[in-house]
């Protein structure tokens, strides 16, 4: 399929690799859920039935160290190129 707009000439791919995109994409947000739900778990678990400062602390530290992960985590996903792993 071709569009032509003032002499210039699209050509439009009816194959996209966009299907892998979205089932890497999702399969990315599944995994930062699972983490996430997990963590939720740990830090509710440490903050409610804990005894005293300390694991509050803990959960504290437990929550800092997530987010700063997480955000590395974020990072380094926006920079993977998904067409190299697509063998041509």
């Amino acid at each position: 399929m071709e569009y032509t707009i003032k002499s210039a000439k699209i050509k439009v791919s009816m194959i996209s690799p966009l299907p892998l995109e979205i089932i890497f994409n999702t399969l990315a947000a599944v995994v930062f859920l699972i983490y996430w739900g997990a963590a939720f778990i740990i830090l509710y678990h440490l903050t409610r039935f804990g005894i005293g400062v300390q694991p509050k602390k803990f959960a504290a530290i437990f929550l800092f160290g997530s987010v700063v992960l997480s955000c590395a985590a974020i990072i380094l996903f926006m920079n993977i190129d998904i067409n190299s792993l697509i063998p041509q």
